[in-house]
């Protein structure tokens, strides 16, 4: 088993004073409203490569998820959990 970043493509509202916070997650195709964000920290999750993120654990459709934000590299990201047979494979929803 390993993990694998997964690439997501987030919808942001930027207020005035230079904060930033996501709406949206677009996975695959479908798009997910964030419900809410329940917390925001500095954290490199310590299973892939990445630059100085920023975690946000968020709740999406009733459940909690973290994406991740590089602001080095303008990139979003979860993190996923996969065996070698679908690794890839985009697991965001379950």
């Amino acid at each position: 088993m390993k993990f694998v970043r997964i690439p997501l493509a987030v919808g942001v509202i930027y207020s005035s004073d230079g904060n930033f916070k996501p709406k949206t997650i677009s996975v695959n195709g479908q798009i997910f409203s964030i419900d809410r964000v329940l917390y925001k920290k500095n954290y490199c999750p310590k299973s892939v490569p990445a630059i100085a993120p920023i975690e946000f654990t968020v709740m999406v459709e009733g459940e909690i998820k973290r994406i991740y934000f590089e602001q080095d590299t303008g990139k979003w990201f979860s993190v996923k959990k996969v065996l070698k047979s679908n690794e890839g494979q985009s697991n965001f929803t379950q």
